[in-house]
């Protein structure tokens, strides 16, 4: 959120300082699998869907931008496949796809034929599933080393220290506390995920918990198509030549450390979706902690009692896919004061009155 914002706003001609301290273990960003899948889990009437649908078609746009500039970001919009471990799950899943072609979304349902066609390697387990082709993944690392490239060569400051408070005075913005340094600033975007909620001067509390998700990491079996699978409990990204394994949802604390369950819980579901990664070994394990409210969507706006003050945060499993256009958004409001996109279901108001 954070790099995004700083480089939407220095294209937009604004000094921009993006204070961050060195990565921090559990940092939900560097940790994450890439997923652009918000019709995963779509349904009509869903608060986040049309913002998400917006977030990933945005991807398509950034990806040009960047290349431009000579960044590439890893972006894959080759589809993901939804899978079921049991009729009844393959028959919720066909009618998701109905439901979601009814909405003017592009989904197919596919069921054991088709599947073992398109993906020859599925379990024997799994009876169908949902195809979402605009759906896709993105390479985390690639694309944050390239937003921040392109930030600074737009002119944003960037310094490695942690955020200690926001600064406010009658009733706005002033700047932010860094240690026993203070920076002045007419703005300040709010993104600092799971550690959202520690920082001193907030004028309201930030009802943030980290979600831990663990992760694991193993290379991508030889012969099997390339695509990005979801299932109950798991998921199984491609990334270059290795297959990115998750993942956990557990409300651990500020704990961003690998467990022997969790791994075990992985493995045997990634390997209930496609056998072969049984196979292989295990190449490497993280967890990351993801920003989640109380009530599982965003926090996006401006505070409506401190002027200056814009929250970009509390994304949970939905930071990478919304993050680009999150700072799309945090761009127009510093600078216009107004936004296309409808932000009424995250408005921070949502959760009580101030202090």
């Amino acid at each position: 959120m954070g790099a995004a914002s700083a480089r939407t706003l220095a294209a937009a001609g604004k000094r921009v300082l993006l204070a961050a301290p060195a990565p921090l273990p559990g940092e939900a960003s560097p940790a994450a699998a890439g997923m652009l899948a918000p019709q995963i889990e779509a349904h009509a009437g869903d608060p986040l869907l049309d913002f998400a649908i917006a977030a990933r078609e945005h991807y398509r746009a950034l990806s040009h931008d960047l290349a431009a500039a000579g960044h590439d970001i890893g972006h894959h919009p080759d589809g993901i496949l939804h899978v079921a471990f049991d009729d009844a799950g393959a028959a919720a899943l066909a009618a998701q796809a109905e439901a979601q072609r009814t909405l003017g979304l592009e989904a197919e349902y596919w069921d054991r034929d088709t599947l073992k066609g398109r993906v020859p390697g599925i379990g024997d387990g799994v009876p169908g599933g949902l195809f979402a082709a605009k759906d896709g993944s993105v390479d985390v690392d690639v694309l944050l080393r390239a937003l921040l490239a392109d930030g600074a060569a737009r002119g944003v400051t960037r310094i490695e220290a942690a955020v200690d408070a926001i600064a406010v005075s009658g009733g706005r913005v002033t700047g932010i506390g860094i240690g026993a340094d203070d920076f002045h600033a007419s703005a300040v975007v709010l993104a600092a995920g799971a550690w959202a909620p520690r920082l001193a001067g907030l004028p309201r509390a930030l009802p943030i918990e980290p979600v831990r998700g663990q992760m694991a990491l193993t290379p991508w079996p030889a012969g099997e198509a390339r695509c990005v699978l979801f299932g109950p409990g798991g998921y199984v990204v491609p990334r270059g030549d290795h297959a990115v394994l998750g993942s956990t949802m557990e409300w651990a604390g500020f704990e961003p450390h690998t467990t022997a369950e969790g791994i075990e819980h992985i493995r045997v579901t990634t390997g209930r979706i496609l056998p072969a990664l049984l196979t292989w070994p295990i190449l490497r394990t993280w967890a990351g902690l993801r920003p989640l409210t109380s009530d599982g969507l965003p926090i996006i706006g401006p505070d409506p009692e401190v002027e200056g003050l814009i929250y970009a945060c509390g994304h949970g499993r939905n930071g990478i896919l919304l993050g680009p256009l999150t700072g799309e958004v945090v761009r127009d409001l510093i600078i216009r004061g107004e936004t296309p996109h409808d932000l009424s279901a995250y408005d921070v108001q949502r959760f009580g009155t101030a202090h």
